[in-house]
């Protein structure tokens, strides 16, 4: 066959153009060198292909090199999309406790328990990372029939180990504060928590926060908490609080853990903050058992609030405690001074080690080495755990809340990380001077309270 070479010449440049985002350019130089041997294309026609080639858009070769994009997981955190590179994240995830509670003892009293069932909490969060430095958590409670705002934040992280936050969070305050309700070993909480938590769980503020593995130092400003009692017509208080913690040992399996917090909170002008401005011990959400309560406290301008923190681990036990105390300052009127603490202990069945995070200052939910599964015949992990607490809300003459002790005995059952079943047995005695008595007048005690707990969180 004869071919022309000037007319076929456009012809095989459009041909070594289109295989070029396919072919080597050795294997190109090979075909042009093969065609000018055979004659059909000339040494110029050659070398003008060859450049033709070199100078191609760019774009013929990259049209067929994948883009990257977002990934989607779904685990046990939930679901969660990244962006290829990492620096933009969202997970949607939240919890689930559904809980059952009864008491006993309790029939003849001037006030008695609400036995039955309970949606504990119900909540839902998105929560990510917006670009490198931003992190960010929106998280809304359903229970109760009704909507409730928890963790509404944003942090930046550009600076390392250092964390600020602003946002609905929780006060730097306190161990037992700072544990998630997730991680928790007991249905409820330490009893110290009757002297934190009116007045330093969440609040709008900021926060900053310094950190490495074994320690961490924050503290914050904030206002008041999220709440239709701190709205309304009154100006807000407002709150500081400041905790470190430092894990002298920080293993996989053995921990030893020092922490101390302050807090102050004043009040706003109707000498209440957050709405509240008593101390009080419920025995479950929900129960309406008030076995310890001061009276609602008048002239209230200030509180603060000291807690000291011991926790170790080693191997499959665990300890934790903290002392509490706190002061109500009052215009015209002496300070009132309360007290708490809790000890208490924890044992895996299973062998398993809880988890530990030095750079928060606190225990992580229990990952079990193996999932309930009937099929494999695979239990899950097991813990039991014991704590003795102790709550003073009395003052001498100037107040009377009542005191009493509280010991409670748990059996935790994780089925996988995500879901849990909690046991608890309690029982309140000593009870001394408590605004709820016996209907002969004598103080209510050994008041037994059982709660069945079933968790999913993701």
């Amino acid at each position: 066959m004869n071919l022309k070479k000037v007319s076929n010449a456009p012809l095989i440049a459009t041909l070594l153009l289109s295989l070029a985002g396919n072919a080597s350019a050795s294997a190109i130089d090979d075909l042009v060198q093969t065609l000018i041997t055979k004659g059909i294309l000339t040494e110029a026609e050659g070398a003008l292909l060859l450049q033709r080639r070199e100078n191609a858009p760019s774009a013929i070769s990259e049209s067929v090199v994948p883009q990257p994009t977002a990934r989607v997981e779904v685990g046990k955190k939930g679901l969660v999309v990244k962006s290829h590179d990492d620096s933009y994240s969202m997970a949607i995830g939240g919890r689930l406790h559904a809980e059952l509670m009864s008491h006993s003892n309790d029939q003849d009293l001037t006030k008695s328990a609400t036995d039955g069932t309970d949606i504990r909490r119900a909540r839902i969060y998105l929560k990510g990372r917006a670009n490198t430095d931003w992190k960010y958590a929106i998280e809304a409670d359903l229970a109760g029939n009704k909507v409730s705002m928890k963790d509404v934040f944003l942090v930046y992280t550009g600076i390392e180990n250092w964390d600020f936050t602003v946002g609905a969070q929780k006060h730097a305050l306190s161990m037992e504060v700072q544990e998630s309700s997730n991680d928790i070993m007991f249905t409820e909480r330490g009893m110290t928590v009757a002297l934190s938590t009116p007045y330093f769980d969440r609040a709008l503020g900021i926060n900053a926060k310094r950190y490495a593995r074994n320690w961490n130092i924050q503290a914050g400003l904030y206002g008041d908490q999220f709440s239709p009692e701190s709205s309304g017509d009154n100006d807000e208080g407002y709150g500081i609080a400041a905790r470190g913690s430092w894990a002298l040992i920080n293993q996989k399996d053995r921990v030893f853990h020092i922490g101390a917090s302050y807090g102050l909170r004043s009040t706003d002008n109707n000498n209440a903050t957050n709405g509240k401005s008593d101390f009080k011990y419920e025995t479950t959400n929900g129960s309406n058992l008030k076995l310890l309560d001061t009276p609602s406290i008048d002239g209230l301008d200030k509180i603060t609030i000291n807690s000291l923190e011991l926790a170790a681990m080693r191997g499959r036990f665990s300890f934790q405690s903290e002392f509490t105390q706190a002061s109500a300052q009052r215009d015209m009127a002496a300070d009132l001074d309360f007290n708490a603490w809790y000890l208490q202990a924890g044992y895996t069945l299973t062998g398993e080690s809880r988890s530990y995070k030095g750079s928060d200052g606190e225990f992580k939910r229990l990952k079990p080495a193996t999932e309930f599964s009937l099929e494999k015949g695979t239990w899950g992990a097991w813990e039991v755990a014991a704590r003795l607490d102790h709550l003073d809300l009395d003052d001498g003459s100037a107040t009377s809340g009542g005191s009493g002790d509280r010991y409670t005995l748990a059996l935790n059952w994780y089925l996988n990380y995500n879901v849990r079943v909690m046991a608890d047995y309690s029982r309140v005695y000593n009870l001394d001077n408590g605004p709820v008595t016996r209907l002969n007048g004598a103080d209510a005690d050994n008041i037994d309270t059982f709660t069945l707990r079933t968790q999913w969180a993701f």
